[in-house]
């Protein structure tokens, strides 16, 4: 294989980056990856376990003058988010990535890159043959977690020995989260009635938005292309009534909608490209300068047989403007923090029904359980089955972590002329580690990564200098 990456130390560290790149790893199209792992391990001759869902654990006993050191689990996930601008052509169910190094930071063509994250699989690899004495190490390649954190909460933790846990599913040189959100998925399905279509529809379509992670954006005041199509729509509808025929927003539901398109039947198209133009004046005024590259326009849609009954429609138009996204709840306790929010993520459809689905997010349990008696009512009052899945637990603050205060310690003593201040935090992004401690029935852990920018979007690059270093404070954090 050529490298692209030079110039960085480990080169063994990039290096695995680059051939993990090569390997589509989709949330539940993991087996690739738990392939490659395991033959990495068993070329190393290293204890290994892969479970009926691709999680993987990977064992590297204890080195010399390490035997009676505590074991150090280091946990990371397989899967990526596979978002792509829609220009690209890219397959993620079978192309490698196109990595591009530019001014210091890799990315990937059009693409993400996938840094979240396997920055932690790289890491890890690169760890276990490293030649060099040091404590037992535990790595835990665990799958889906973008989508359900289903690895993290089937396998089987009787194989885990250490209580002391670095998850590096982190972004953000410096800092060590020693907190984040729990979370759960509602989705609203609308069996739809359809009736002849008079005639072709029209193509409204949102693009040009920045999107983001739904958790760590979430406050940033980015628009969401779901949102912005229902405001468009419920305009359109006060003045003309139209038909739905079709829409498709997002394609994740963690991450902020970029793009959204609906096809609509409407009889008055002169009125409607009126009302776009208003539109658009409006959104001049609001967009924050990330989303300024926001663009709305008109084209013929595809021919069809069949629209929504007007009912129907209006239900949708009143679901996308209705059902909250966005912030809900700062924290009283961490400045500047969110503590509950949801994210219209992802709005799709067939001939038979469009779904709509909602993210939510909380580090408070109660108002979690409100923020989703909320989202059921909303159902129930619309006439929309809301079904909530995929629930996790929060990961709560503890004020006595070991492992925090070593974090600190280690980044000043590695780098104290970085001007970097290291600090612990509580993110509202969700993590594996609750679910992890919780299976574990306790573990003094910490989640830290690199700098790696707008993550879940094509705009994803990893600071590879700060790579580098993270390599050098994992280190030593595991030798204590």
């Amino acid at each position: 294989m050529e490298y692209i990456i030079n110039g960085y130390e480990p080169k063994r560290l990039f290096e695995i980056f680059e051939e993990i790149s090569a390997i589509p790893r989709g949330s539940g199209n993991e087996k690739g990856i738990a392939d490659y792992i395991c033959a990495y391990a068993e070329k190393l001759g290293l204890f290994c376990v892969r479970d009926d869902v691709n999680n993987v654990f990977v064992r590297r006993n204890a080195g010399k003058g390490y035997e009676n050191a505590p074991a150090v689990l280091l946990q990371g996930h397989t899967d990526m988010v596979c978002e792509k601008n829609a220009a690209t052509v890219h397959d993620f169910t079978k192309d490698p990535l196109k990595l591009r190094v530019e001014n210091g930071f890799l990315s990937a063509d059009g693409t993400t890159l996938g840094a979240d994250d396997g920055v932690a699989v790289a890491m890890m690899l690169a760890l276990l043959e490293l030649d060099e004495d040091m404590p037992m190490l535990e790595c835990l390649f665990t799958v889906s977690e973008e989508t359900s954190l289903l690895g993290a909460e089937a396998f089987d933790y009787s194989v885990v020995s250490a209580r002391r846990m670095i998850n590096m599913d982190s972004e953000g040189e410096g800092i060590a989260v020693v907190s984040s959100a729990g979370g759960a998925d509602a989705c609203f399905t609308l069996a739809t009635d359809r009736v002849s279509c008079p005639e072709r529809p029209v193509k409204i379509t949102v693009t040009g938005l920045a999107g983001g992670h739904s958790g760590t954006d979430i406050s940033t005041c980015r628009m969401n292309a779901n949102r912005v199509m229902g405001r468009i729509l419920a305009r359109i509808y006060e003045g003309t009534p139209f038909n739905l025929v079709s829409i498709k927003g997002g394609n994740m539901k963690n991450a902020i909608a970029r793009e959204c398109t609906a096809e609509i039947v409407v009889l008055d198209k002169n009125a409607l490209e009126g009302e776009l133009e208003i539109i658009r004046k409006e959104l001049t005024d609001e967009v924050c300068a990330e989303d300024s590259g926001i663009k709305i326009f008109l084209d013929k849609g595809k021919a069809c047989d069949k629209m929504l009954t007007y009912k129907d429609t209006s239900t949708i138009i009143n679901l996308l403007t209705l059902a909250p996204s966005g912030v809900y709840a700062m924290s009283p306790d961490f400045e500047g923090l969110v503590r509950t929010s949801c994210n219209c993520g992802v709005v799709e459809g067939d001939e038979n029904a469009i779904k709509v689905w909602v993210k939510t997010r909380s580090s408070c349990n109660s108002e979690h359980e409100v923020l989703l008696r909320v989202l059921k009512r909303l159902g129930k009052a619309l006439g929309v089955s809301c079904e909530i899945s995929g629930i996790y637990e929060s990961w709560d603050f503890c004020k006595d972590s070991e492992i925090a205060d070593q974090f600190v310690k280690a980044f000043k003593e590695l780098f104290p002329d970085s001007g970097i201040e290291p600090k612990t935090a509580a993110i509202h992004a969700g993590l594996e580690c609750g679910t992890i401690i919780s299976r574990l029935g306790g573990c003094d852990t910490i989640a830290i990564g690199p700098n790696v920018y707008d993550i879940h979007s094509p705009d994803e690059r990893l600071d590879l200098a700060s790579l580098e270093r993270f390599w050098k404070l994992v280190l030593k954090l595991i030798r204590g």
